[in-house]
């Protein structure tokens, strides 16, 4: 396999490479830019002739499917360029859950069969099924992407069989080199999870050397359809339960009949009068000391009724190590952070929400004994949740809780920003900077134009300035000089 190719290296004379995706199929995938109209792109490296894969493409206007906008060649290697698609693939999801319910399996097979039918009745054949060819979107439906492979074709058991893999994998937590007997030559998953048989003997099946199923359709039925011993058992079930209601209903008829009415007199009931929590009660809930609420209360306006409200906004973990924390704990947290986000971005992020809660302690310092310890159980949170997204021209979004969002793109010195903001008055506030510049700090204005003094990867940051949801639109556009 030859070595990826570096960051910043332009295809083209045109598309400039943000970041290597993965490791794909035949090749390397790329986040890249396009420097002619600032929009991102992903690159799919192939090794599959240009031609058949561009006939494929023009075909390739499905829902469900990626959408390509060319296949080029440079640096002696060929590339497939698709849309940029905001979600996260299985490989992803699977690092982030390790293992799916049978439920969530079940709704995976049925978006991706029907995806995949689709695709067969072109007599496509996509050939890169992987965690990583797959995405999920915010809304929960999937995109097929990494046509790197594709190919017409008449049978499609290859794509059935490592769609099953898939399935195996999201079931157990397993690598398939975990689940795969390779002196045996058999897949051995079914002692690692309780399934289903009939899902159970569909995967088996899928995964079979002999007798595979040979279209997305046939394994749909296979998994979704009743049989006729499950159609005939609800249908006389249902005639036992239609019978017994005939026979209660006339013997009910027939006691009324045998017996005067009887007037019962109303019951009254009672509404629940249980007490309302107290403060204490709920302190001790929320694993906050009586000590450091007392303390909390002395040094601001607030009630100690407002403060737990707004102290159940966070973690429960980030509360119960309040009273404990210092500095050191902060720098572990960053230290341990898997995410892309910068240390600054991390407490731009921490002061928004910190002041959002607590807007009477902006502009204060802050007792570490006290609203320090808050500040902390805030930057516990954002570590552990915080993430990012990469600045696109258009970007909208709903904020809540006082949280915040951060988007990341590189620009080039000498590129003019122009940025539009919409959102309810005075209730979004905006940052952002590059790890040597900043060019926005804590602004509430609807636009803003700036130019790029140093090159580099800059954070956009939008964040609320109450605990109120805000919906907000951004629009972002970078011109070259």
């Amino acid at each position: 396999m030859r070595t990826p190719l570096s960051i910043e290296s332009v295809l083209v004379d045109r598309y400039s490479i943000l970041k290597l995706l993965y490791l794909g199929t035949v090749g390397w995938v790329y986040l890249a830019i396009d420097q002619t109209t600032n929009k991102l792109y992903v690159l799919e490296e192939t090794t599959t002739d240009l031609n058949e894969l561009q006939a494929i493409l023009t075909k390739l206007n499905l829902r469900h499917v990626a959408q390509y906008q060319d296949a080029i060649v440079d640096f002696d290697r060929a590339y497939l360029i698709r849309n940029y698609i905001e979600g996260r693939s299985y490989r992803e999801l699977l690092e982030q859950q390790r293992i799916f319910s049978e439920t969530e399996v079940m709704r995976f097979l049925k978006q991706v069969l029907s995806i995949l039918r689709s695709l067969y009745r072109l007599k496509i054949a996509h050939c890169s099924i992987s965690l990583n060819s797959i995405i999920q979107r915010e809304d929960g439906s999937l995109i097929l992407t990494e046509f790197t492979q594709a190919h017409f074709a008449e049978t499609f058991d290859q794509d059935l069989y490592y769609l099953a893999v898939i399935a195996i994998v999201l079931l157990t937590g397993c690598e398939p080199k975990d689940l795969y007997n390779e002196a045996t030559g058999q897949w051995e998953w079914q002692d690692w999870e309780s399934v289903d048989p009939r899902i159970v003997k569909v995967l088996d099946r899928m995964l079979s050397d002999h007798q595979r199923y040979s279209s997305a359709a046939k394994v749909m039925q296979a998994l979704f359809t009743p049989d006729q011993k499950d159609i005939a058992s609800i249908v006389f079930t249902f005639v036992l339960i239609g019978l017994a209601a005939i026979s209660a209903y006339r013997l009910i008829n027939h006691l009324s009949n045998l017996q005067p009415e009887l007037v019962t007199p109303p019951i009254a009931i009672k509404a629940d009068s249980a007490p309302p929590e107290t403060v204490a009660q709920r302190s001790k809930r929320l694993n906050v000391s009586q000590q450091l609420l007392s303390q909390l209360t002395e040094e601001t306006s607030q009630s100690s009724e407002a403060l737990l409200k707004q102290l159940e906004l966070l973690s429960k973990e980030a509360r119960r190590g309040m009273g404990t924390y210092k500095r050191v704990n902060y720098d572990a947290w960053q230290s341990k952070r898997s995410v892309n986000l910068s240390n600054r971005a991390i407490e731009t992020l921490t002061d928004a929400q910190f002041v959002a809660l607590f807007p009477d302690q902006q502009g204060k310092m802050l007792n570490p004994r006290t609203f320090g310890q808050v500040w902390y159980a805030i930057a516990f949170d954002q570590t552990k949740q915080a993430k990012s997204e990469l600045i696109s021209s258009q970007m909208s979004g709903t904020l809540k809780q006082g949280v915040g969002k951060v988007y990341r793109s590189q620009f080039k010195q000498g590129q003019t920003i122009e940025l539009s903001l919409k959102a309810p008055a005075g209730q979004i506030a905006i940052w952002m900077f590059s790890a040597e510049a900043s060019l926005i700090k804590n602004s509430n204005q609807s636009t803003w134009s700036g130019k790029i003094q140093r090159s580099g990867i800059y954070e956009l940051i939008v964040a609320p300035t109450s605990t109120t949801p805000v919906q907000y639109e951004l629009q972002i556009d970078a011109v070259a000089h």
